[in-house]
């Protein structure tokens, strides 16, 4: 029902399903065989840590590739299928799956994976699924680099962590950079506020300034 209450239909109905367009998902990967996402991916990438007891989740333990296959979803853990339904959500195109689409759903998704494997997980079981502002910054980096080929709408981050109740933009300059970056050449980077119930507060990297 989520589709309806941000006015997806009434998109559609003027013409735009994200036809033409790239939603990048930057996340646990995606499942590009799933019939909700067939034949939407177009480039994938996959940036992971090995440091200390952190494990890389790429194909074959690599900490970076931007080769075919390298955006697939992480196994085994709590949360490997975050990413694909993150980009159901985003693109999701329901014409196997009849009842319902994404919200852009004739849009192109770029899968770029940019979890770990760690062993410190707080609260949470061991072991869980954790990124870092270097691994996303690298993905933000990868999606800037295919601007010139891919015609990018918008680089989504269901991710974050912290509150912030002003901008952070001095406190991780970096992500600050970084989203620039997307933003001069005309893509947004959106990012979830957080999954906390702030009432006076948003997680990093929704904190900079220049994020949706």
């Amino acid at each position: 029902e989520s589709g309806s209450l941000i006015g997806t239909d009434k998109a559609w109905n003027l013409g735009f399903s994200g036809s033409g367009q790239t939603v990048a998902i930057l996340d646990t990967g995606v499942d590009k065989t799933h019939p909700f996402l067939e034949g939407k991916v177009v480039s994938e990438a996959c940036y992971s840590s090995n440091s200390g007891t952190n494990l890389s989740l790429c194909p074959d333990g690599v900490t970076s590739s931007t080769a075919v296959g390298s955006g697939v979803p992480c196994t085994g853990l709590d949360g490997c299928d975050h990413g694909t339904h993150v980009a159901g959500i985003a693109a999701g195109n329901g014409k196997i799956l009849k009842d319902f689409s994404g919200v852009a759903k004739d849009s192109k998704i770029i899968s770029i994976q940019v979890f770990s494997q760690i062993d410190d997980c707080g609260d949470d079981p061991s072991p869980c699924l954790r990124t870092s502002s270097t691994l996303v910054i690298l993905g933000l980096e990868r999606v800037l680099e295919l601007s010139g080929s891919l015609n990018i709408a918008a680089a989504n981050l269901s991710l974050g962590g912290g509150d912030y109740s002003s901008n952070c933009d001095n406190i991780i300059p970096s992500y600050k950079a970084a989203i620039d970056s997307l933003k001069a050449v005309g893509i947004a980077t959106v990012v979830a506020s957080g999954n906390d119930s702030y009432k006076n507060a948003v997680s990093r990297p929704a904190c900079i300034s220049s994020a949706v």
